[in-house]
Protein backbone atom coordinates (compact mmCIF):
# COMPACT_ATOMS: atom_id res chain seq x y z
CA UNK A 1 0.00 0.00 0.00
CA UNK A 2 1.17 3.72 -0.27
CA UNK A 3 1.94 4.98 3.11
CA UNK A 4 2.17 8.38 1.68
CA UNK A 5 -1.95 8.70 1.44
CA UNK A 6 -2.02 9.55 4.83
CA UNK A 7 0.17 12.54 4.79
CA UNK A 8 -2.06 16.38 4.60
CA UNK A 9 -1.85 18.06 1.81
CA UNK A 10 0.49 20.92 2.50
CA UNK A 11 2.88 18.00 3.67
CA UNK A 12 5.42 17.75 0.40
CA UNK A 13 7.93 15.39 -0.41
CA UNK A 14 10.41 15.65 2.55
CA UNK A 15 13.77 14.96 2.11
CA UNK A 16 15.36 12.09 3.84
CA UNK A 17 18.13 11.51 2.54
CA UNK A 18 21.77 10.97 5.37
CA UNK A 19 24.07 12.95 2.58
CA UNK A 20 24.84 16.48 4.90
CA UNK A 21 26.96 18.93 3.01
CA UNK A 22 30.01 20.00 4.93
CA UNK A 23 28.18 23.47 5.39
CA UNK A 24 25.66 21.83 7.21
CA UNK A 25 27.51 19.56 9.72
CA UNK A 26 29.41 22.43 10.16
CA UNK A 27 26.33 24.80 11.43
CA UNK A 28 25.17 21.48 13.36
CA UNK A 29 28.15 21.27 15.67
CA UNK A 30 28.37 24.85 16.06
CA UNK A 31 25.32 25.54 17.10
CA UNK A 32 25.09 21.75 19.34
CA UNK A 33 28.18 23.24 21.13
CA UNK A 34 26.74 25.81 21.89
CA UNK A 35 23.16 25.49 22.76
CA UNK A 36 21.94 23.49 25.81
CA UNK A 37 21.73 19.42 24.77
CA UNK A 38 17.73 19.11 25.74
CA UNK A 39 15.35 21.30 23.61
CA UNK A 40 13.73 22.21 26.88
CA UNK A 41 16.73 24.08 28.36
CA UNK A 42 16.82 26.80 25.06
CA UNK A 43 16.73 30.72 26.47
CA UNK A 44 13.32 32.81 25.29
CA UNK A 45 15.63 34.61 22.74
CA UNK A 46 16.76 30.94 20.74
CA UNK A 47 13.27 29.53 20.65
CA UNK A 48 12.38 33.00 19.52
CA UNK A 49 15.20 32.72 16.03
CA UNK A 50 13.45 29.30 15.49
CA UNK A 51 10.33 30.52 15.56
CA UNK A 52 10.98 33.22 13.14
CA UNK A 53 12.32 31.14 10.43
CA UNK A 54 9.92 28.39 11.10
CA UNK A 55 6.25 30.24 11.84
CA UNK A 56 6.40 31.42 8.20
CA UNK A 57 3.87 28.50 6.65
CA UNK A 58 5.28 27.12 3.33
CA UNK A 59 3.51 25.11 0.59
CA UNK A 60 5.34 22.30 0.68
CA UNK A 61 4.68 22.11 4.71
CA UNK A 62 8.29 22.17 5.71
CA UNK A 63 7.86 24.52 8.34
CA UNK A 64 6.78 24.44 11.94
CA UNK A 65 4.28 21.49 10.98
CA UNK A 66 6.68 19.42 9.71
CA UNK A 67 9.22 19.44 12.49
CA UNK A 68 6.21 18.63 14.94
CA UNK A 69 5.45 15.56 12.60
CA UNK A 70 8.77 14.34 12.36
CA UNK A 71 9.16 14.81 16.18
CA UNK A 72 5.89 12.85 17.39
CA UNK A 73 3.72 15.23 17.94
CA UNK A 74 1.30 15.44 14.63
CA UNK A 75 -1.66 15.41 17.22
CA UNK A 76 -1.50 18.86 18.34
CA UNK A 77 -0.70 20.52 14.94
CA UNK A 78 -4.39 22.03 15.46
CA UNK A 79 -4.12 23.17 18.60
CA UNK A 80 -1.11 24.66 17.73
CA UNK A 81 -2.61 26.56 14.64
CA UNK A 82 -4.58 28.49 16.83
CA UNK A 83 -1.54 30.06 18.14
CA UNK A 84 0.09 33.12 17.23
CA UNK A 85 3.45 31.78 17.68
CA UNK A 86 3.62 27.86 17.28
CA UNK A 87 7.00 27.18 17.00
CA UNK A 88 7.58 28.33 20.37
CA UNK A 89 4.85 26.38 22.06
CA UNK A 90 5.86 22.91 20.11
CA UNK A 91 9.33 23.44 21.22
CA UNK A 92 8.13 23.98 25.10
CA UNK A 93 6.23 20.82 24.58
CA UNK A 94 9.51 18.74 23.78
CA UNK A 95 10.43 17.65 27.36
CA UNK A 96 13.09 15.13 25.79
CA UNK A 97 14.16 15.97 22.83
CA UNK A 98 17.60 16.48 22.03
CA UNK A 99 19.52 19.39 19.98
CA UNK A 100 20.92 17.34 18.24
CA UNK A 101 17.77 15.44 17.12
CA UNK A 102 15.87 18.81 16.14
CA UNK A 103 19.11 20.12 13.77
CA UNK A 104 18.82 16.61 11.92
CA UNK A 105 15.10 17.16 11.42
CA UNK A 106 15.91 20.34 10.36
CA UNK A 107 18.60 19.43 8.10
CA UNK A 108 16.86 16.61 6.79
CA UNK A 109 13.84 18.27 5.75
CA UNK A 110 16.28 20.81 3.93
CA UNK A 111 15.60 23.62 6.66
CA UNK A 112 19.00 24.47 7.16
CA UNK A 113 18.38 27.90 6.59
CA UNK A 114 17.17 27.57 10.10
CA UNK A 115 20.64 26.68 11.78
CA UNK A 116 22.05 29.70 9.54
CA UNK A 117 19.65 31.91 10.77
CA UNK A 118 20.79 30.83 14.65
CA UNK A 119 24.01 30.49 14.22
CA UNK A 120 24.07 34.53 12.81
CA UNK A 121 22.12 35.18 16.17
CA UNK A 122 24.70 33.80 18.41
CA UNK A 123 27.47 35.18 16.64
CA UNK A 124 25.50 38.89 16.53
CA UNK A 125 24.89 38.14 20.07
CA UNK A 126 28.22 37.03 21.44
CA UNK A 127 30.58 38.82 18.71
CA UNK A 128 33.70 38.88 21.81
CA UNK A 129 32.78 35.83 23.16
CA UNK A 130 32.17 33.16 19.86
CA UNK A 131 34.44 32.31 16.80
CA UNK A 132 33.33 33.07 13.36
CA UNK A 133 32.07 29.52 11.85
CA UNK A 134 34.70 29.48 9.42
CA UNK A 135 37.13 29.92 11.49
CA UNK A 136 36.51 26.47 13.77
CA UNK A 137 38.40 23.57 13.73
CA UNK A 138 36.44 20.52 12.66
CA UNK A 139 38.09 18.90 15.55
CA UNK A 140 35.74 20.70 18.37
CA UNK A 141 32.81 19.25 20.49
CA UNK A 142 29.56 18.77 19.28
CA UNK A 143 28.08 15.66 18.19
CA UNK A 144 28.44 14.64 21.67
CA UNK A 145 25.55 17.35 22.56
CA UNK A 146 27.29 19.11 25.19
CA UNK A 147 26.63 22.58 26.04
CA UNK A 148 28.89 25.35 26.71
CA UNK A 149 25.90 28.04 26.61
CA UNK A 150 24.63 29.42 30.06
CA UNK A 151 21.69 31.68 29.62
CA UNK A 152 18.57 32.70 31.61
CA UNK A 153 16.04 29.76 30.68
CA UNK A 154 12.58 30.79 29.70
CA UNK A 155 10.46 28.15 32.44
CA UNK A 156 8.46 25.57 30.87
CA UNK A 157 4.67 26.85 31.29
CA UNK A 158 1.36 24.94 30.31
CA UNK A 159 0.43 26.05 26.51
CA UNK A 160 -2.94 25.08 27.11
CA UNK A 161 -2.38 22.27 24.14
CA UNK A 162 -3.16 18.67 24.93
CA UNK A 163 -0.71 16.69 24.17
CA UNK A 164 -0.46 12.14 24.74
CA UNK A 165 2.85 13.12 24.22
CA UNK A 166 5.20 10.77 27.15
CA UNK A 167 6.74 13.61 29.64
CA UNK A 168 9.24 11.03 30.73
CA UNK A 169 13.01 11.39 29.55
CA UNK A 170 15.16 9.07 28.09
CA UNK A 171 17.46 8.76 31.10
CA UNK A 172 14.28 8.55 33.07
CA UNK A 173 12.74 6.10 31.41
CA UNK A 174 12.37 1.86 33.08
CA UNK A 175 10.69 -0.97 31.04
CA UNK A 176 9.73 -2.16 34.65
CA UNK A 177 7.80 0.51 35.78
CA UNK A 178 5.42 1.18 32.36
CA UNK A 179 2.25 -1.02 33.00
CA UNK A 180 1.68 -2.25 29.52
CA UNK A 181 -1.23 -3.59 30.82
CA UNK A 182 -1.16 -7.12 29.12
CA UNK A 183 2.19 -9.40 28.16
CA UNK A 184 0.99 -9.58 24.64
CA UNK A 185 1.58 -5.55 24.34
CA UNK A 186 4.68 -5.46 26.34
CA UNK A 187 6.39 -8.15 23.82
CA UNK A 188 4.30 -6.29 20.50
CA UNK A 189 6.46 -3.25 21.53
CA UNK A 190 10.05 -4.27 22.58
CA UNK A 191 10.74 -6.33 19.70
CA UNK A 192 9.53 -3.45 17.24
CA UNK A 193 13.36 -2.09 16.15
CA UNK A 194 13.80 1.22 17.69
CA UNK A 195 14.48 3.20 21.16
CA UNK A 196 12.43 1.64 24.26
CA UNK A 197 10.57 5.16 24.32
CA UNK A 198 10.12 5.52 20.34
CA UNK A 199 9.33 3.70 17.34
CA UNK A 200 9.03 4.62 13.51
CA UNK A 201 5.68 4.46 11.98
CA UNK A 202 7.14 2.82 9.57
CA UNK A 203 8.30 0.25 11.82
CA UNK A 204 5.21 -0.29 13.80
CA UNK A 205 2.54 -0.95 11.02
CA UNK A 206 5.00 -3.49 9.60
CA UNK A 207 4.68 -4.99 13.46
CA UNK A 208 1.12 -4.51 13.50
CA UNK A 209 1.00 -6.65 9.82
CA UNK A 210 3.41 -9.44 11.04
CA UNK A 211 1.03 -9.75 14.30
CA UNK A 212 -2.56 -9.21 13.34
CA UNK A 213 -2.62 -9.46 9.73
CA UNK A 214 -6.34 -10.58 9.35
CA UNK A 215 -7.15 -7.27 11.80
CA UNK A 216 -4.79 -5.22 9.83
CA UNK A 217 -6.27 -5.24 6.68
CA UNK A 218 -10.24 -4.63 7.60
CA UNK A 219 -11.83 -1.62 6.52
CA UNK A 220 -10.31 1.37 7.32
CA UNK A 221 -8.32 0.44 10.54
CA UNK A 222 -5.01 1.47 9.01
CA UNK A 223 -6.45 5.18 8.92
CA UNK A 224 -8.24 4.80 12.04
CA UNK A 225 -4.93 3.33 13.89
CA UNK A 226 -3.10 6.07 12.55
CA UNK A 227 -5.41 9.14 13.74
CA UNK A 228 -5.83 7.45 17.19
CA UNK A 229 -2.01 7.74 17.37
CA UNK A 230 -1.58 11.49 15.41
CA UNK A 231 0.16 10.13 12.21
CA UNK A 232 0.17 12.37 9.92
CA UNK A 233 3.20 11.55 7.60
CA UNK A 234 4.96 8.02 6.83
CA UNK A 235 7.97 8.85 8.48
CA UNK A 236 6.60 10.21 11.95
CA UNK A 237 7.27 8.66 15.25
CA UNK A 238 5.08 7.01 18.26
CA UNK A 239 5.89 7.93 21.41
CA UNK A 240 5.41 4.93 24.33
CA UNK A 241 3.13 6.85 25.95
CA UNK A 242 0.63 7.03 22.81
CA UNK A 243 0.81 3.25 22.43
CA UNK A 244 0.48 2.74 26.30
CA UNK A 245 -2.79 5.18 25.78
CA UNK A 246 -3.89 2.72 23.34
CA UNK A 247 -3.46 -0.60 24.59
CA UNK A 248 -5.26 1.04 27.72
CA UNK A 249 -8.52 1.96 25.33
CA UNK A 250 -8.99 -0.55 23.33
CA UNK A 251 -7.26 -3.57 25.20
CA UNK A 252 -3.57 -5.68 24.22
CA UNK A 253 -2.37 -5.78 21.06
CA UNK A 254 -2.60 -9.25 20.07
CA UNK A 255 -4.81 -11.02 17.12
CA UNK A 256 -8.38 -12.08 18.21
CA UNK A 257 -11.27 -10.60 18.72
CA UNK A 258 -10.00 -9.53 22.40
CA UNK A 259 -7.45 -7.85 20.68
CA UNK A 260 -7.28 -3.71 20.15
CA UNK A 261 -7.01 -3.62 16.60
CA UNK A 262 -10.21 -6.03 15.97
CA UNK A 263 -11.63 -4.02 18.85
CA UNK A 264 -11.19 -0.70 16.57
CA UNK A 265 -12.49 -2.71 13.94
CA UNK A 266 -15.91 -3.57 15.99
CA UNK A 267 -16.23 0.26 17.14
CA UNK A 268 -16.31 1.63 13.54
CA UNK A 269 -19.11 -0.58 12.37
CA UNK A 270 -21.35 -0.34 15.85
CA UNK A 271 -21.04 3.31 16.38
CA UNK A 272 -22.87 3.76 13.11
CA UNK A 273 -26.23 5.05 13.07
CA UNK A 274 -28.93 6.14 10.39
CA UNK A 275 -30.71 8.45 11.31
CA UNK A 276 -34.27 9.40 9.94
CA UNK A 277 -33.09 11.60 7.03
CA UNK A 278 -31.16 8.66 6.32
CA UNK A 279 -27.70 10.06 6.70
CA UNK A 280 -25.10 7.59 8.22
CA UNK A 281 -23.41 9.43 11.09
CA UNK A 282 -20.98 7.30 13.84
CA UNK A 283 -21.17 8.76 17.31
CA UNK A 284 -17.44 8.02 18.18
CA UNK A 285 -15.27 11.63 18.26
CA UNK A 286 -12.05 9.93 18.88
CA UNK A 287 -10.00 12.43 20.56
CA UNK A 288 -11.66 15.35 21.38
CA UNK A 289 -11.61 18.43 24.51
CA UNK A 290 -14.26 18.98 26.86
CA UNK A 291 -14.47 22.09 25.09
CA UNK A 292 -15.36 21.55 21.68
CA UNK A 293 -17.48 18.96 23.00
CA UNK A 294 -19.12 21.40 24.45
CA UNK A 295 -19.37 23.56 21.20
CA UNK A 296 -20.42 20.57 18.94
CA UNK A 297 -23.45 20.03 21.10
CA UNK A 298 -24.45 23.14 22.24
CA UNK A 299 -26.80 24.19 19.19
CA UNK A 300 -28.15 20.77 18.98
CA UNK A 301 -31.55 19.40 19.71
CA UNK A 302 -31.74 17.30 23.53
CA UNK A 303 -30.91 13.74 22.96
CA UNK A 304 -27.83 14.61 20.66
CA UNK A 305 -24.77 12.94 22.11
CA UNK A 306 -20.64 11.70 21.26
CA UNK A 307 -18.41 9.63 22.83
CA UNK A 308 -14.86 10.77 22.94
CA UNK A 309 -11.64 9.87 24.65
CA UNK A 310 -10.72 11.68 28.11
CA UNK A 311 -8.51 14.47 26.82
CA UNK A 312 -6.50 13.70 30.53
CA UNK A 313 -7.15 10.25 31.34
CA UNK A 314 -6.65 8.32 28.40
CA UNK A 315 -3.92 6.55 29.54
CA UNK A 316 -6.55 5.12 31.93
CA UNK A 317 -8.47 3.72 29.35
CA UNK A 318 -11.50 6.20 30.19
CA UNK A 319 -13.26 7.90 28.15
CA UNK A 320 -16.28 10.49 27.98
CA UNK A 321 -19.88 10.56 27.19
CA UNK A 322 -21.42 14.20 26.12
CA UNK A 323 -24.77 14.32 26.10
CA UNK A 324 -26.76 17.14 24.99
CA UNK A 325 -30.10 17.51 27.47
CA UNK A 326 -33.29 19.58 27.83
CA UNK A 327 -32.10 21.21 31.58
CA UNK A 328 -28.91 20.98 31.69
CA UNK A 329 -27.13 22.03 28.85
CA UNK A 330 -23.91 19.70 27.95
CA UNK A 331 -23.39 17.00 30.16
CA UNK A 332 -19.73 15.24 30.16
CA UNK A 333 -20.10 11.99 31.91
CA UNK A 334 -16.48 9.37 32.61
CA UNK A 335 -16.83 6.09 31.92
CA UNK A 336 -14.08 4.34 33.16
CA UNK A 337 -12.20 0.79 32.36
CA UNK A 338 -11.70 -2.30 34.25
CA UNK A 339 -8.23 -2.60 33.18
CA UNK A 340 -8.13 -6.49 34.41
CA UNK A 341 -11.36 -7.20 32.63
CA UNK A 342 -11.17 -4.27 29.67
CA UNK A 343 -14.83 -3.88 30.79
CA UNK A 344 -16.41 -0.47 30.89
CA UNK A 345 -17.79 0.47 34.33
CA UNK A 346 -20.62 3.29 34.27
CA UNK A 347 -23.60 3.93 37.29
CA UNK A 348 -22.37 0.56 38.98
CA UNK A 349 -22.81 -1.39 35.91
CA UNK A 350 -20.39 -3.18 33.72
CA UNK A 351 -20.58 -3.03 29.71
CA UNK A 352 -18.82 -5.54 27.17
CA UNK A 353 -17.77 -2.38 24.90
CA UNK A 354 -18.93 1.04 24.19
CA UNK A 355 -22.01 -0.32 21.70
CA UNK A 356 -23.58 -2.03 24.52
CA UNK A 357 -23.13 1.08 26.91
CA UNK A 358 -25.06 3.20 24.60
CA UNK A 359 -28.00 0.63 23.39
CA UNK A 360 -28.78 0.93 27.14
CA UNK A 361 -28.84 4.91 27.43
CA UNK A 362 -31.19 4.73 24.10
CA UNK A 363 -33.57 2.87 26.35
CA UNK A 364 -32.99 3.83 29.46
CA UNK A 365 -31.89 6.40 32.11
CA UNK A 366 -28.93 5.34 34.04
CA UNK A 367 -27.90 8.34 35.59
CA UNK A 368 -28.67 10.58 38.34
CA UNK A 369 -27.35 13.89 36.66
CA UNK A 370 -28.38 12.91 33.27
CA UNK A 371 -32.18 12.00 32.61
CA UNK A 372 -31.85 12.13 28.83
CA UNK A 373 -32.11 9.56 26.62
CA UNK A 374 -29.44 9.04 23.80
CA UNK A 375 -31.50 10.04 20.55
CA UNK A 376 -29.05 10.86 17.35
CA UNK A 377 -25.36 11.40 17.00
CA UNK A 378 -23.83 14.49 16.99
CA UNK A 379 -23.41 15.56 13.34
CA UNK A 380 -20.23 15.91 11.66
CA UNK A 381 -17.85 14.18 14.03
CA UNK A 382 -14.01 13.77 12.81
CA UNK A 383 -14.03 10.40 12.05
CA UNK A 384 -16.94 9.85 10.00
CA UNK A 385 -15.08 10.35 7.27
CA UNK A 386 -13.34 6.98 8.21
CA UNK A 387 -16.20 5.26 9.45
CA UNK A 388 -18.75 5.65 6.87
CA UNK A 389 -17.11 8.10 3.98
CA UNK A 390 -19.84 10.94 4.88
CA UNK A 391 -17.95 13.66 4.87
CA UNK A 392 -19.32 17.01 6.69
CA UNK A 393 -16.82 18.86 7.91
CA UNK A 394 -18.96 21.35 10.13
CA UNK A 395 -21.61 20.74 12.72
CA UNK A 396 -25.37 21.08 11.78
CA UNK A 397 -28.34 21.08 12.80
CA UNK A 398 -29.99 17.68 14.04
CA UNK A 399 -33.62 16.45 13.76
CA UNK A 400 -35.07 14.87 16.43
CA UNK A 401 -35.53 11.55 15.08
CA UNK A 402 -34.04 8.98 16.82
CA UNK A 403 -30.70 7.40 15.52
CA UNK A 404 -30.96 3.22 14.31
CA UNK A 405 -28.37 1.23 14.90
CA UNK A 406 -27.03 0.15 11.83
CA UNK A 407 -27.88 -3.63 10.98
Amino acid sequence: MNEDRIRRSWSGDSSSSEVLLPKQLSDKEFLCSKLPSLVKNFDWEVKNEFSKSLDDLKKNGNDWRMVASRLGFSNIIQQLEKVSKPTIELLRQCTDTTCIELLDILVNIDRSDVLDDVVKHYNKRNTNSIRPLCLRSPTQEGEDGKSTFSGLSWPLQDSGCESSISKVGPEESDETEEDFHSDESKTFWLNIPGTYDRKSWMDFFQAAKNTCPKEIQQGNVQKFLSKLLGIEYATDNIRLNQFLELVALFGPFKPGREGCLQKMCDLMKDSISVRDDGAKESWFAGRMNETESYERLRDQIPGHFLLRISSSKAHDGVFVLAVKTRGSGVVQIQIKRDLQNSNLLLADREFENLKSLVDDLRRDVLLENCKQLLINPCPGLPLNAIFTGYVDGKPRQGGRGRGKPRK
